[in-house]
């Protein structure tokens, strides 16, 4: 009987042996993608854009045809606004007789983060009239729902605005740049201080007391301009510490 009660023993150990050395052979753990077939990730889909961009700014006419249509079919079908910016930044780096006409639609993205990669990329592109231009720069520093759009918007207008005194153009971009001195979002004020400033030449600072006073003397209504700021006053502030 003990032989017996040993022998069971021995078998039992030995199918254990024969189980474990199976287990032992199989994976801790079994690694799975969680990729879906059919669709990129969102770091590959960047990747992807990017390179179409980069290969679009020495790419033969035809291939830029090919590459310019397949990011506007990304910008148009993409529900991810970071997407749509790819698509935006990578399309302004290729030479094609439509893309501002592209990105001129795009200004009307629901998503103020696209517009402002379209504004900003018309910023280095545009090659229409600059009058035309110069309109609609000034529609967008006026009617965006977006402060920074708006304020880009200033500041390009700020850059390409002539300093012909004499001009219509001169005058109009003036007068609704100090428009903006009144607005309620403080950067607004600030940036149309920093384009008036470039447009006139006047040192006048972030005074805006002194802005204002300049742009009356623009409409007529004052006879004399504003001083411009004293040297001294140029001069940037340092704040000591108080010493005790």
């Amino acid at each position: 009987m003990l032989l017996s009660i040993f022998g069971g023993f021995a078998i039992l150990l030995s199918g254990c042996a024969v189980e474990n050395e199976h287990i032992a052979k199989l994976p801790l753990f079994e690694a799975k993608s969680d990729r879906i077939p059919g669709l990129d990730p969102p770091h590959l889909r960047k990747k992807i854009i990017r390179e179409k961009g980069a290969k679009g700014a020495t790419a033969t006419e035809s291939e830029r045809e090919i590459l310019v249509a397949q990011l506007m079919l990304e910008y148009q079908t993409s529900p991810d606004p970071n997407m749509r910016r790819e698509a935006v930044d990578a399309l302004a780096k290729i030479p094609h007789p439509q893309r501002d006409r592209y990105l001129l639609e795009i200004l009307q993205d629901e998503n103020p983060f696209v517009r402002l990669s379209a504004l900003e990329a018309l910023g280095k592109t545009y090659s229409g009239p600059k009058e035309d231009w110069q309109a609609l720069l000034i529609d967008r520093m006026k009617a965006d729902t977006d402060k920074d759009v708006r304020v880009v918007a200033i500041r390009i207008l700020g850059n390409i605005s002539p300093k012909d005194t004499t001009s219509d153009s001169y005058r109009t971009v003036v007068v609704e740049l100090g428009n903006l001195l009144y607005d309620k979002v403080p950067a607004v004020c600030y940036e149309a201080m920093q384009s008036l400033q470039k447009i006139t030449d006047k040192d006048y600072g972030n005074d805006i007391n002194r802005w204002v006073h300049f742009m009356r003397y623009v409409k007529g209504e004052v006879p004399d301009l504003p001083a411009e700021r004293t040297f001294a006053e140029r001069m940037p502030r340092i704040a000591l510490p108080m010493f005790k």
